[in-house]
């Protein structure tokens, strides 16, 4: 082979070497879509997002909102657990109005079964005893309404309705003295 010939030849293997060349850079370039999703990326486009932080990029927002969920989550628990609370202090002040209104019925049972007694004396006032009966009624209402409707003014309704139950109890008693000595 002539030094023309090798030449011809080198002019040759340049030509293929640079055509299989610019068929490698396509294959390469096809293989690259630009997608920076890990399940979409082939392998350049997985290196060139590991090479340009891509993927570090992502990691960081993901920890951000994985973190922001968690803060999340821990206000509700927080705010759950006051509302806990606040529902069981409710729910003790509901009993111990429940045990007042008890009470106050109960005493005014009492009132009524004393003002029964009385009216079997003849020395009683008939007419004393329907109005402390009328006024044990209305009471009598008065604590139901306050019972099955409870309003945050409850407790001082039922302080009040206490205050006058218990002055009905004087106003029985001094009846009752006073006809227990004309007897």
């Amino acid at each position: 082979m002539g030094h023309r010939d090798m030449r011809i030849h080198r002019i040759l293997t340049n030509a293929t070497a640079t055509k299989a060349a610019a068929g490698l850079v396509a294959l390469a370039l096809a293989a690259c879509t630009g997608t920076q999703d890990p399940s979409q990326a082939g392998f350049f486009d997985g290196v060139a997002n590991l090479a340009g932080g891509t993927y570090d990029q992502r990691v960081a927002e993901r920890q951000a909102a994985a973190a922001s969920a968690h803060q999340q989550a821990d206000q509700l628990a927080l705010r759950a657990a006051e509302l806990e609370r606040e529902r069981e202090t409710l729910a003790a002040q509901e009993a111990q109005l429940s045990a007042r209104v008890q009470q106050v019925n109960a005493e005014v049972y009492t009132q009524q079964a004393r003002l029964q007694t009385l009216r079997t004396r003849q020395q009683t006032d008939q007419a004393q005893l329907s109005q402390l009966e009328s006024r044990l009624s209305d009471l009598q209402r008065q604590l139901n309404r306050a019972n099955t409707n409870p309003a945050p003014d409850t407790s001082a309704e039922i302080e009040r309705l206490e205050r006058e139950i218990a002055q009905l109890t004087r106003v029985i008693d001094d009846l009752i003295a006073t006809t227990a000595v004309v007897e």
